[in-house]
């Protein structure tokens, strides 16, 4: 329906009641994506929190008894106001169980005497007193969360496994459902059903619980092939944390060796359970967390799919909200960040983490101290991760608005709310306290935190000014923070906000006048002496660089490129003062050789060799520096520039030092982009060329040789050998296929820009790498092979190395069994150009690699069709030549079919090649067949049958055919392809019912 309404465009509001979470998810995603007119409302009863961020979330409770009241006089006015304010105040103002109570109430009888726990007993009476054993029916029934009266649909007799907790039958247990409906006590989902509201439910199964003994239930529970009435047990028990019973049989779980014992072993079920009980005995079950995670085989947990991992970190979310438990949960949540990769973003623990000390929404009521203390840990730590976490803990507690929070975290009935919420002067004090944690590391003697810290405060400065309150307090701290040391981030910030917030800009208002106290600071910060000019010119990180620039001239076009030139010689101007200066190295700090983002290093390297009075010294003095600097990764544009100045004045010396390079651990590894651009000679490129008899050399920094402007005088054989080289090298085939595609890059496919020779090598590259790896998540080889392939291709000669190109796909085609999600591109740009050869060589051999290489073309990749670049002229020929009864349905079957409509027609259409391959097939029909196997999608979103309804009226138009017997095939087909939309129609609804009627 919701698909329906999306196409049709129209303005609509879709209600749906009962709804599942996965079901709310799909559906939600689905109008998100729309951007139309259709909106959702999804109802449900026992909502969590795990709804899509485009979902508002809005929790209607009870909110006194008057609306309630007012429902049952208008429902049975003859009960009389007062009974009906009885009723309402004793049921919370819960509608469900007043209406079940008041059904009950015989007329002119008075409710006012009757206690709470007497009129909850009127739900289990009839009119005339007690109705059996309706009451402790009830009861079984609740103890979980829900349960089927259909013993086919589940495969087990529910109802006769919780009958024989009581000593009932499932015949009794089922009559009692009945009654309890009639009531308002029981919800229907199709077969299912359930104890609801919460409040009846609860109570009844507290009751339940104190009957019956604790053995019992688990051994009914626990019993092989109950697993899902275990699991809905689980569900009920979760809320009803208070129970003393509920809390024994959790406990008894959660010991070593029971149910929940070795919670990192736990399969699907287990990982609900799990998240089901946590509320019951949250200091229990932290305890056994605690004890499995801190184990000393404990290895961390793949971010993967993984409930046990994901049911974990939800459990420590959730119990880090109380401040007692707080300080044990972050300590467990850094201890599995500690084994988790830096760079994963799937589910990561330290996103986790940082939402804690977020202000607002963070989830937890733990105190500012407490979170101080965990942000200062991390920051003190040896453990360079940790320090990072720390940096990332810091800028969130100092970051927003706006502020981004998980839904109310519910946990079980425990009563929850969004955490911690500050008032105007709580803000002020939180921001005050992480601000003068920060000036503390800023101002530290480790140089490493000391250069995070002042760039974590740098990039949030803007924001904090915004809060006027906290203005005299940033003054104060990037006061103290620059006497320690100069802070050219702090500077680079105030220049920031000046330009954004008090200068004009194009077509924009009057901004606020500059605050005094802020030009003052800008005063302030400007560094001065010539390393903080260097540190914050040249050596800080980040973006914003025009902020820099004195000059800098919003109304110019040119404005950036402008800046850039000015920053490059101011750089330049810094180099050649530090050479002519006594000034050290080591005074500039780590930052000469990190990776981070530092454009004008390069730049102060060429002023490094001007200002120079001796080449060697300098040259000396930079690799002792870089000697000491720590980290294994490193950018060397410094020393870049500085051989590139020596080279201007003393060639000789600058090959010497490029020499040295060679020999250099690290150097070695950059060489060729260690060479000046303006000239790059033929010994340049034999100094490089000799790393690669040494396997450990990386090929990639040799490709901008074979492509860039800079390198093309280099002679042509020079350049041929290169390749020849690196395609000899482990991995090098990659390299040269990357060079080969940017030489080709905007270049005319109709003019030969590789040559006989580079095409061959092409080649060779594309099978020596389709033969080493058929991986390529991302795309980029394909696009890069597709590339090369399609030149080397388009071109005579080079057959031989063409020959092996094709037999290496079906090599390939045959290894994978036919399986080939990658390198799709450049295998269907193969056929379209050398279609003869292509067809040839895949539609023979044995018949175990017909067979792979037939799933192939009907399969094809995850996105296109393996024959689709053929032209269907070439097609239809070659399935002439071939005259087989047999081949024009295997063609049919991986050639491109569908296309997707016009403004004019919605939905798919049959292409025009497609229907004249049909044409020219001397038996449409078997075409046709292939063609309606294809109509059902492999990988679809949404309903299958209405991917495949336009697919199949595609084929029914062929019915107005002027060709006999293609009418005649077609309306075949149509009813074939009725029949199985039908069908799958019929699977989607069973299968919707089921996830929508489901309670758990």
């Amino acid at each position: 329906m919701l698909d329906r309404l999306i196409a049709e465009g129209r303005r609509a509001v879709m209600v749906l009641d009962n709804c599942p979470s996965d079901l709310h998810s799909a559906l939600a995603s689905k109008v998100s994506a729309a951007s139309g007119d259709v909106s959702l409302i999804t109802v449900e009863y026992d909502i969590r929190d795990d709804k899509p961020q485009a979902t508002e979330v809005i929790h209607i409770e009870a909110h006194g008894p008057d609306v309630a009241e007012e429902l049952l006089l208008r429902r049975f006015p003859e009960i009389g106001q007062g009974n009906a304010r009885r009723v309402a105040e004793f049921a919370d103002g819960n509608a469900r169980v007043a209406l079940a109570i008041a059904e009950q109430v015989e007329q002119g009888e008075s409710l006012a005497q009757l206690s709470d726990a007497q009129l909850f007993d009127r739900l289990f009476q009839q009119r005339k007193g007690q109705d059996g054993d309706l009451r402790e029916q009830a009861e079984t029934l609740a103890l979980v969360y829900s349960f089927s009266v259909s013993d086919l649909e589940v495969g087990q007799n529910e109802l006769g496994i919780l009958g024989s907790i009581s000593d009932h039958s499932k015949a009794q247990l089922f009559r009692a459902v009945t009654k309890l409906a009639d009531r308002h006590v029981v919800q229907k989902r199709a077969h299912w059903r359930a104890i609801l509201p919460h409040a009846v439910a609860n109570r009844l199964a507290r009751s339940a619980l104190e009957s019956i003994p604790v053995d019992t239930l688990k051994s009914t529970f626990e019993a092989p092939g109950n697993s899902r009435l275990l699991v809905s047990f689980a569900h009920r028990l979760g809320l009803m944390h208070d129970h003393p019973v509920a809390r024994e049989i959790v406990e008894s779980w959660l010991r070593p060796g029971s149910l929940l014992g070795s919670i990192l072993d736990l399969d699907d079920e287990g990982s609900r359970i799990l998240d089901y009980i946590g509320p019951v005995a949250p200091d229990t079950l932290l305890d056994r967390i605690e004890a499995e995670l801190t184990a000393p085989d404990f290895q961390g947990m793949e971010p993967a799919y993984n409930p046990r991992r994901t049911t974990i970190l939800n459990l420590l979310q959730s119990l880090a909200y109380e401040p007692h438990a707080f300080d044990r949960c972050m300590s467990l949540l850094l201890h599995v960040a500690d084994h988790e990769d830096e760079n994963n973003n799937y589910d990561a623990v330290r996103s986790k983490i940082s939402g804690f000390f977020q202000p607002y929404l963070s989830g937890t009521h733990a105190s500012l101290e407490q979170r101080l203390a965990i942000v200062e840990g991390c920051l003190d730590s040896e453990d360079i991760r940790r320090r990072s976490l720390g940096i990332k803990l810091l800028s969130t507690a100092l970051d927003g608005p706006q502020w981004t929070g998980f839904g109310l975290n519910e946990f079980g009935a425990r009563p929850r709310d969004y955490g911690y919420e500050p008032n105007h002067d709580q803000l002020v004090e939180w921001r005050t306290a992480f601000i003068d944690l920060a000036v503390r590391f800023a101002n530290s003697n480790d140089e490493d935190i000391k250069g995070r810290t002042r760039r974590a405060l740098a990039n949030e400065f803007r924001g904090l000014w915004h809060q006027e309150a906290m203005r005299d307090k940033l003054v104060d701290a990037a006061r103290e923070i620059n006497d320690h040391q100069p802070w050219g981030e702090g500077w680079k910030a105030v220049r920031s906000i000046i330009y954004f917030d008090h200068t004009k800009q194009k077509d924009e208002p009057e901004p606020e006048p500059l605050p005094q106290s802020l030009a003052d600071l800008d005063r302030d910060l400007e560094p001065c002496d010539l390393i903080a000019k260097i540190k914050t010119y040249v050596l800080g990180s980040g973006h914003d660089y025009w902020a820099l620039d004195d000059d800098f001239d919003d109304s110019s076009a040119d404005k950036y490129r402008a800046a850039e030139v000015r920053l490059v010689a101011k750089a330049t101007n810094l180099g050649e003062s530090f050479a002519a200066s006594d000034h050290q190295l080591d005074e500039l700090g780590p930052d000469l050789f990190s990776q981070d983002w530092m454009p004008y290093r390069k730049a102060f390297g060429i002023g490094l060799a001007k200002g120079s009075h001796n080449y060697r010294e300098c040259w000396k003095d930079l690799l002792e520096h870089l000697a000491r600097s720590s980290g294994s990764n490193h950018d060397f544009a410094v020393i870049g520039g500085f051989i590139e100045d020596v080279a201007a004045n003393d060639v000789k010396l600058s090959r010497e030092l490029l020499d040295e390079c060679a020999e250099h651990p690290e150097l070695r590894n950059v060489l060729v982009g260690l060479h000046p651009w303006a000239d790059f000679t033929e010994a340049d490129l034999d100094r490089c060329m000799a790393l690669l008899d040494n396997e450990e050399t990386k090929t990639w920094m040799f490709e901008p040789i074979l492509w860039q402007d800079n390198y093309a005088h280099l002679p042509t054989e020079r350049l041929l050998e290169l390749a020849q080289k690196l395609l000899s090298r482990t991995n090098g085939e990659d390299t040269l296929l990357h060079a080969l595609s940017m030489k080709l890059h905007r270049q005319d496919p109709a003019e030969d820009t590789l040559g006989p020779e580079l095409r061959k090598l092409g080649l060779k590259a594309a099978t020596k790498s389709l033969l080493a790896d058929h991986s390529d998540h991302g795309g980029s080889k394909d696009y890069r092979m597709e590339k090369v392939i399609n030149a080397a291709l388009s071109f005579e000669g080079n057959d031989a190395e063409k020959t092996e190109w094709v037999e290496t796909i079906v090599s390939v085609i045959d290894k994978h069994y036919g399986f080939i999600h990658s390198f799709e591109k450049a295998i269907e740009t193969t056929a379209g150009i050398v279609p003869e050869a292509f067809l040839n060589r895949v539609f023979q051999g044995t018949d175990d690699q017909q067979h792979r290489r037939t799933f192939f073309i009907r399969n094809g990749g995850i996105r296109r069709c393996p024959l689709s670049k053929i032209n269907v002229a070439n097609l239809i020929a070659w399935c002439r030549q071939r005259n087989e009864p047999d081949i024009w349905a295997l063609v049919a079957s991986g050639i491109g079919l569908w296309e997707k409509g016009d403004e004019i027609k919605d939905g798919t259409s049959m292409r025009a090649s497609a229907v004249e391959f049909l044409e020219a097939a001397p038996e449409p029909e078997v075409v046709l067949h292939a063609y309606a196997d294809r109509v059902t999608p492999s990988s679809w979103s949404g309903s299958r049958a209405d991917v495949m309804q336009p697919r199949a009226d595609a084929i029914a138009e062929l019915t107005q055919h002027e060709r006999e017997e293609i009418v005649k095939a077609a309306r075949s087909v149509s009813d074939r392809l009725t029949v199985e939309i039908e069908r799958e129609r019929t699977r989607e609804k069973q299968r919707d019912e089921e996830q929508e009627q489901r309670f758990e």
